[in-house]
Parts: structure tokens; sequence; C-alpha cells
């Protein structure tokens, strides 16, 4: 894979910078320093001469996938100055590169991004305040959303009803036959929740106004970063379109079990309608979209427990966590 690094950069004229791997987790992740990086503010958004190479996992996303992240990401950065990775480009002007090397099955869609500063809090660091703020950066996101036009021909997964219950990325392979996989005391609330979503998305449709390009995997305790008091949001991986509500009802998930969650959830609507107001008949919805998630992650979860066995026990005990949240939300009518 470090042969195969060195090839994708050198699209990017960076053939002597140093690289480290980070991680494998579906992508393949390298650190990327700049031979001699032109120097920057000790405040810039971006550390000077850094960046994240991204050798994406073949079949978790079509190509035409990862370029519509890409532009997404370059639209929001040029149009918005919102606090995103910022894509590079090729020296052909390409915002991706596909490499190939022997011993590596298959050729590789490869991206780069500009390095993020900033770092992750930690559970005991969070406070109401945090919240607020990402309320208000994830409302300036979806403002600019509804506004963006996406390139022609190109499409990502869907947070839809099917996309949630169905299936799982643009590639769309089934969730359908997770279901049977579920502990069976899960299945009838799982499907009483899918069916309320249904209804809800059925009399929202896909209008604009509530349905756009979201994150779709973001928390306080995951893809946010903090930098001298600012935030910024990084690991667009899994976005996709999807109702805004939904978007904003995954930043609760981590607080669930938090003693000050009310706390949390005010904040982060706070900072959130400050910006961009929610219609309260949209509103009442947020713990609905918020089990919506939790019968989504079961659904990949149990199926995860056939194709990584090894994290069977971990997999299980989170589903039982989820299916409580589930039969909390049920329980209030």
């Amino acid at each position: 894979m470090r042969v195969l690094a060195q090839s994708a950069l050198s699209a990017y004229g960076l053939s002597d910078a140093r690289f480290k791997f980070l991680r494998q987790a579906g992508n393949t992740i390298f650190r990327v320093y700049e031979a001699s990086p032109e120097p920057g503010l000790k405040d810039d958004l971006y550390a000077p001469g850094q960046y994240i190479l991204r050798i994406h996992q073949p079949g978790y996303q079509s190509p035409e996938a990862i370029e519509l992240e890409l532009a997404w990401l370059a639209a929001m950065c040029q149009d918005a100055g919102l606090p995103v990775p910022q894509p590079v480009l090729t020296l052909d002007g390409g915002l991706v590169t596909r490499v190939s090397s022997p011993g590596i099955p298959q050729e590789r869609v490869c991206s780069l991004l500009r390095w993020v500063r900033g770092h992750e809090l930690k559970k005991e660091e969070i406070q109401p305040h945090h919240y607020e703020a990402l309320g208000e950066l994830m409302a300036r996101m979806h403002n600019y959303s509804v506004h963006w036009h996406k390139p022609a021909g190109l499409e990502k997964r869907k947070f839809d009803w099917d996309g949630l219950f169905n299936t799982n990325n643009e590639n769309r392979n089934s969730l359908s036959e997770a279901w049977s996989l579920l502990p069976p005391e899960c299945i009838t609330p799982f499907e009483i929740i899918s069916q309320k979503v249904k209804q809800v998305m059925d009399a929202w449709g896909k209008g604009p106004d509530v349905y756009g390009l979201i994150h779709g995997d973001l928390g306080l305790e995951a893809n946010v970063l903090f930098w001298k008091g600012t935030e910024r949001i990084i690991d667009f991986d899994d976005s996709g379109f999807g109702y805004y509500l939904y978007d904003l009802s995954i930043v609760l998930e981590d607080s669930q079990e938090d003693q000050i969650k009310p706390q949390f959830r005010a904040a982060l609507l706070d900072g959130y309608t400050r910006i961009r107001p929610i219609p309260a008949d949209q509103l009442k919805y947020l713990d609905l979209f918020l089990a919506a998630f939790a019968v989504y992650w079961c659904l990949w979860a149990a199926d995860a427990t056939r194709i990584y066995p090894q994290h069977k026990e971990e997999l299980l005990e989170r589903i039982g966590r989820y299916f409580k949240l589930v039969q909390n939300y049920l329980a209030k009518g």
C-alpha cells in the first residue's frame, strides 16, 4: 500500500513528500508532509504542507460518489468559507486519481485533502457550549446544501427510507437479509419505527427545504475537531443525501446516557435554530429520527456479525443498547 500511496502522490506533484500510515478502516489513510511547505499562520484552518491521502476501499463507494463528496467539500470551502477539509486537485485538475500496484487487487481511487488542525474532545471535556457551536456550524452546512447544485452525473448514498432500512450504500447492497439476523426481540419494535419513519418521509417528500446532502456521521465524539475555541467538521466519507433533521438527530446519540442530555439537546438546537429555523411540526420528530438511526445502525451491525465474527460480542452489546433507546422512544408514545 505504501508503493501505491507513492504512486498516487506523484499525481499531485508530491513525489518527494514524506508520508506515514495512520490506519486501515475500510479506506487506507496516510498523513502526508510536503518537503518544503509554504509558511502559514499559526491559527490557520489547515496545517501548512500537510495532507491526508485516502486510498478508497473498493466497492464501498462508487468513484462518482467520491467525486461528489469532493466537489461538495470544495464548494463549501470556496463559496461558504466552511471549516471542512479542502480537496487538493491533481496536476491535471482532477478531484481523484486512479492507481494500480502489483500485489494490490483492483485499481484504487485515491483522493488528497488538506490536513485540518484541531483535536477531538474527550467525553469529560464536552460542555453544552460545544453542542451550541456545532449546531450553528451544522445549520450553515445545511443552508449551503439547500442551494448547492451537484454536478451532473454524480450521485451518492441516500439516507431516505429505502437507504436506511433496505440498502446501505449507493451500490445497493441489501440490508433486507439483516432483519433476520437481528435478535428476535428487536424485530417488531424496529419495524414499528420503520413504518413511523416512512409515514413522515412520505409526507415531507424530498424538497430542498428538508432533504439534501448531509454529513451522516457527526457527533462531538466523532468527526468534530476543536482548535482554539473554534470547531471544524471532518470525515465526509459517509455523507450522502438525507433529511436534515436526521443529520441533526445523530449528534445526540452520544449523549443518550448522559445525565445532562437535556442541556446538550437544548444547546444544540439553540445553536442550530439561531441560523436555520426548524418548524415545530418537523422538530417534534427529532427523537423518531434518532430511533431511525438506531435501527439503521443495528441492521448494519447484525449483518456485520456475519462478516466480522471476531467483533460479534461487541456488536451485539451495542445492538442491545440501541434496542433500549428504541424501547424508550416507543414507551413515550
